[in-house]
């Protein structure tokens, strides 16, 4: 693996650890809010947040660091 390709790999797997991350606690917020009374809109951030966060994640996953591994 060449300097770049193992910076990049580094780089981009924290990313993705740490969105992916985020996106669970996000929804597992979205989740808690749910059962409250008007928690609607509160729930619907959290979720939106979940979602952004599963689209980083995924975006540096499929875009960046599966090209690196299959290049191997």
């Amino acid at each position: 693996m060449a300097p770049l390709d193992r910076t990049l790999f580094i780089a981009f797997s924290s990313i993705t650890l740490l969105f992916a991350t985020i996106s669970v606690l996000c929804f597992r917020k979205a989740f808690k809010v749910a059962g409250e009374r008007d928690g609607d809109l509160k729930m619907f951030f959290w979720a939106a947040g979940g979602m952004i966060g599963l689209i980083i994640a995924g975006m540096s996953l499929a875009y960046i660091l599966l090209p690196i591994l299959l290049h191997l």
